[in-house]
């Protein structure tokens, strides 16, 4: 053995001569040296090394940046000396390209724009607010947003002063200005999946899911699957208005699997996917399950989260499922 070879070259000589004799590593090293030779050209004595032209976006005219996509190659527009410009407008193109960060999960629990001043606080008290995607609203921006009808200040606690007065006078006792209207209870229990409130959530659901997934990594079941016996299906009501729903299958054994869990977007940021869940696992102990198993997908970051609150923790594939770099399987022991 030769004490000065390079440990990476020794081993990439033993890994050829394992598979196709000592002849063969002999020959390797014979073309690498005959290609090395033929790249390197003699320096011409007193020779200026040649100059590295910087890169314009001009060299990027032959790109079409709009029909770059998810599976495009953006290792051109990442290497040394790119402009920022191009490189920029390629990774733009990247990113509104990949659904996991332009499709919203249904378990997303703060979806919504909590710094909305019109939602947030009672109107009027905010002389500025912070925007999804611009930051603090400067003084002159703020000016801008009140002439576009929304009230002064001033005009706002003119306006509110004989609403609190009359309020107080009625004996109602809760202050007028910044109350809120009590939320409607949210009520989850058994309901048949053949009705035109959940066949509305499962289109939604269909369509969220279509949009992440090719057709055959999503494993969807029907609403004839959800109407059979060993099937327990909830709804969640808000209001008197379906806004989620959840299965378990119960299997044979013990064993149950979670399937089509769902909440509406309007009812988002509730906890009503972990309440679903809780009823299905209450359900499924009063059936006997003592192991209940699902899939989901790896674009769903919330949903992800969810289940490992609730301790469900990761394993392979089970029953018909085969391995797909876009599913996540989980199970959980309940009993």
């Amino acid at each position: 053995m030769n004490e000065e070879e390079p440990f990476l070259k020794r081993w990439s000589r033993r890994k050829i001569e394992a598979k196709d004799g000592p002849d063969a590593a002999a020959d390797a090293d014979a073309r690498a040296l005959d290609d090395r030779s033929s790249l390197e050209e003699p320096a011409q004595p007193g020779a200026e090394p040649p100059e590295k032209r910087e890169l314009t976006e001009a060299d990027f005219a032959d790109v079409d940046f709009e029909a770059l996509d998810y599976g495009s190659d953006y290792a051109r527009f990442t290497a040394p000396g790119v402009p920022e410009t191009i490189k920029n407008k390629a990774l733009q193109k990247l990113w509104a390209s990949d659904a996991v960060f332009t499709t919203p999960d249904p378990f997303q629990d703060y979806l919504h724009d909590y710094t909305d001043a019109a939602v947030a606080v009672p109107a009027g008290t905010l002389k500025t607010a912070y925007r999804i995607g611009k930051g603090f609203l400067t003084d002159e921006e703020v000016a801008e947003w009140e002439k576009l009808g929304h009230p002064a200040e001033a005009e706002v606690a003119a306006k509110e002063a004989p609403r609190a007065a009359t309020t107080a006078a009625a004996g109602t006792g809760a202050a007028a200005a910044g109350s809120v209207a009590p939320e409607p209870p949210t009520v989850i229990a058994a309901e048949s999946a053949d009705q035109p409130e959940v066949h509305a959530l499962l289109r939604q659901s269909d369509a969220y899911h279509a949009a992440l997934y090719p057709a055959e990594s999503n494993h969807l079941v029907d609403v004839a699957t959800l109407t059979t016996p060993n099937v327990r299906f909830l709804v969640a009501r808000r209001g008197g208005v379906a806004v989620g729903c959840g299965a378990l299958i119960l299997g044979t054994d013990g064993e149950a699997e979670l399937k089509r869990m769902f909440v509406a977007p309007e009812a988002r940021g509730l906890e009503i996917g972990s309440r679903i869940l809780d009823a299905l696992e209450s359900a499924g102990k009063a059936e006997g399950v003592r192991v209940i198993r699902l899939e989901t997908g790896v674009r769903q970051p919330e949903s992800l989260a969810l289940y490992r609150r609730h301790a469900y923790t990761e394993r392979g594939p089970f029953g018909p499922y085969q391995r797909d770099p876009l599913s996540t399987f989980f199970e959980k022991w309940i009993g």
